[in-house]
């Protein structure tokens, strides 16, 4: 996974895309280094997620995040699954670290969903020996 602004080249993997505003809230809002780590973990954690991306906003009120979650292989109405946004408690509890953490675990079981999706009757019938 990697933080991209919008507008370089998509990679493979997760990606977490962003821009100038998104990282200017989280370079204010990161008040340690233990949270810059916990951040770094997610990203790398999430480098194995091919199915799922997620998009940064900046709310606004220009402190808030908001983003959307959506199927990285098919980047149309059907491929969106939710946009998520901070609200209080998440900001008071839990930090824009914690907010891309929930995000990236909901990326996690979208992707599930979506690896369990794919599979079609060729796939199955075709690892079965003709007799």
């Amino acid at each position: 996974m990697q933080i991209n602004n919008q507008s370089s080249n998509q990679n493979f993997g997760m990606a977490i895309y962003s821009n100038a505003n998104v990282n200017k809230v989280l370079k204010s809002r990161i008040k340690n280094a233990g949270e810059l780590e916990h951040l770094h973990k997610i990203i790398n954690e999430q480098a194995k997620n091919d199915r799922i991306d997620i998009q940064l906003f900046v709310q606004p009120d220009g402190k808030s995040l908001t983003a959307n979650v959506f199927d990285a292989r098919n980047v149309n109405a059907k491929s969106f699954f939710k946009q998520y946004s901070e609200n209080v408690f998440t900001k008071l509890f839990g930090g824009p670290v914690g907010f891309i953490e929930k995000l990236a675990k909901v990326a996690d079981k979208q992707a599930e969903k979506v690896r369990k999706s794919d599979l079609n009757y060729d796939d199955v019938f075709n690892k079965m020996k003709s007799s």
